[in-house]
């Protein structure tokens, strides 16, 4: 929910297999960034929000994972424990 470049780091040490990551508010800045390597898991499972983007003037650098309001529910209905990551 935030671009601090340790947010992702901390977020990530935590993966394990069937985790999905939705980068939400200022989080979706990291799409931007030249630091953020989500090869530790599927692409598929690397969301950021649709609205987020748009607000910030980056939905043309999102190629896949970019979710409307109400796909971001079914995401988070799909998962039985959810954390957020500052």
């Amino acid at each position: 929910m935030r671009s601090s470049p340790g947010a992702v780091d901390r977020c990530l040490a935590q993966w394990e297999d069937g985790d999905a990551v939705l980068f939400l508010d200022d989080g979706v800045m990291h799409i931007a960034g030249d630091n953020l390597d989500l090869s530790c898991a599927p692409a598929s499972e690397f969301f950021f929000s649709a609205v987020d983007l748009e607000a910030r003037g980056l939905s043309g650098l999102a190629r896949a994972g970019v979710l409307p309001d109400a796909d971001i529910a079914e995401l988070i209905r799909a998962h039985t424990f959810c954390l957020t990551w500052k």
